[in-house]
């Protein structure tokens, strides 16, 4: 179950329209998304396979999980990484060149 975020909370984020999901298990995320990751089991999220250049995913660990991004094109290199600490990341999906620039 998604939630819809309205201006101006979502062009704070520089997500207009933006779908805000919270989860806590293996998912495959969608463009132009914020996620919660929450709980404390670990699980694996898949950034979009196809996305359109200047797509933007909002990531936020509030849980206690380790989060693994399985692997994808993120700045230029075919990585996968690990998030363990609450910071936010946003990926923003460049082109096919570079892939997701992390912010």
């Amino acid at each position: 179950m998604g939630l819809t975020i309205e201006l101006p909370s979502a062009g704070l984020l520089g997500i207009a329209g933006a779908q805000a999901f919270q989860i806590s298990s293996n998912t495959t995320l969608s463009d132009n998304s914020i996620y919660v990751l929450d709980g404390s089991n670990n699980f694996t999220i898949t950034l979009t396979a196809a996305p359109a250049d200047g797509s933007t995913i909002l990531v936020k660990r509030i849980g206690t999980a380790t989060i693994t991004v399985a692997t994808a094109l993120i700045e230029g290199s075919s990585q996968s990484l690990t998030i363990t600490n609450n910071q936010p990341i946003r990926f923003t999906y460049i082109n096919s060149s570079v892939g997701y620039l992390m912010t």
